[in-house]
């Protein structure tokens, strides 16, 4: 009788081959037991993980579904190709079950060319915006060489990805919106996850007139934007995240992915400025890396980041409980109403009559009404006026 390897390992062990091979079984079992433990963001059965990795002026998010199914959004720009196919690879990830493009620009498909060679892809979903840009076409091509099945989103569609975590097609518009700052940006796909108590929203490059349009639609739909966790929109431009759809969406969590140094001045003291007035903590890849939203059995999102402030990898809970509606929030706090002033460019806030808030560049500056919405944006209390 032929026996497996698994039943020669326990009759050595059971019937001796020596002192020094149970020593060597033990110390191999130690090493594998201590690597699995540390694979990063790796997701456990019954375990939602969604990672923002950190491409630089991009986005790509990978999402882990409880049953394992890996979704990945976007790929960053393509100086960020062997980074984005590294990270993958050491979360562990052999295969992409659903990559979907958010729209065709290159800060977001730029990545994903080597990706596709070097890993199998079930299916690929965009949006359908028509674009013959060469990355686009390029793209294109080598998903149907690669035999990947190409869909083009359909407004509404859910897509169950294991263990009743879905995604709900929310964008782009139908038909498609024109005449915009850019019609690639305004006609993103728009996602929407939930997995039992626990929501998160990814908008692409969204512009005003897409967060209008999705706050224009049937109250059934205009109710899914509600999403505890937000990828925001266009790297924190400031012209997108409207205080209107913020307030429709309710972010108790805005993740902003974005390169240290960019031509474009993400992100911007406006942006950061209306996130922080609905109290949504912020985190930035340009500052804390990648970051890993996770939720055990449907608990509250617990944040992992990579970095941030010269210290070392931290963890963050959500409380759990009822988010107000948008009717019972507190309106945008203004300068003459705000009690508490902080600088985009630091990790601290001050009370509005510090005299280091008054040295604030006024471009920089952000308000805030309390000192919890202070608080709930990631920020310190200051050490000279102690707010």
């Amino acid at each position: 009788m032929r026996l497996s390897t698994t039943q020669l390992v326990v009759r050595r062990l059971q019937f001796g081959a020596g002192s020094l091979y149970c020593v060597g079984v033990w110390r191999w079992l130690f090493t594998l037991v201590f690597s699995l433990l540390w694979l990063p963001s790796v997701a456990r059965a019954g375990e939602l993980v969604v990672t923002f990795l950190d491409v630089g002026q991009g986005d790509a998010t990978l999402i882990t579904s409880p049953t394992g199914k890996r979704i990945l959004i976007d790929g960053g720009p393509p100086t960020a190709e062997n980074r984005l196919l590294s990270a993958l690879q050491s979360r562990g990830v052999s295969s992409i079950d659903l990559l979907i493009l958010s729209h065709p620009h290159l800060d977001h498909l730029g990545g994903l060319k080597k990706v596709v060679s070097a890993l199998p892809v079930r299916m690929f979903l965009d949006g359908g915006f028509p674009s013959t840009s060469p990355g686009y076409v390029g793209l294109l091509k080598l998903l149907s060489a690669r035999g990947v099945t190409l869909k083009e989103s359909q407004l509404d569609r859910k897509i169950d990805i294991g263990d009743e975590a879905v995604l709900t097609i929310l964008g782009p518009p139908q038909p498609f919106l024109e005449k915009t700052r850019s019609d690639i940006n305004a006609n993103s796909v728009v996602v929407r996850l939930s997995w039992r108590q626990r929501t998160a929203l990814f908008t692409g490059d969204s512009e005003p007139q897409t967060e209008q349009w999705l706050l224009e639609r049937p109250a059934p739909a205009i109710a899914n934007l509600h999403a505890e966790l937000l990828k925001v929109a266009h790297h924190g431009g400031k012209y997108s995240s409207t205080t209107p759809f913020l307030r429709a969406v309710q972010p108790q969590l805005a993740v902003i992915s974005v390169a240290a140094v960019n031509d474009y001045g993400h992100p911007t003291p406006e942006a950061l400025a209306r996130l922080g007035q609905v109290g949504a903590r912020i985190f930035r890849t340009d500052l804390h890396g990648d970051i890993t939203a996770s939720s055990h059995e449907g608990q509250p999102w617990q944040i992992k980041v990579a970095q941030g402030s010269g210290s070392s990898p931290s963890e963050a809970g959500l409380p759990a409980g009822p988010v107000k509606p948008p009717s019972e929030l507190p309106p945008s706090p203004t300068p003459s109403s705000s009690e508490f002033v902080a600088s985009s460019r630091t990790q601290v806030f001050h009370s509005a009559t510090c005299v280091a808030a008054k040295k604030i560049v006024l471009a920089n500056r952000l308000y805030f009404a309390t000192r919890a919405a202070a608080l709930a944006s990631g920020r310190r209390p200051a050490e000279d006026c102690h707010p």
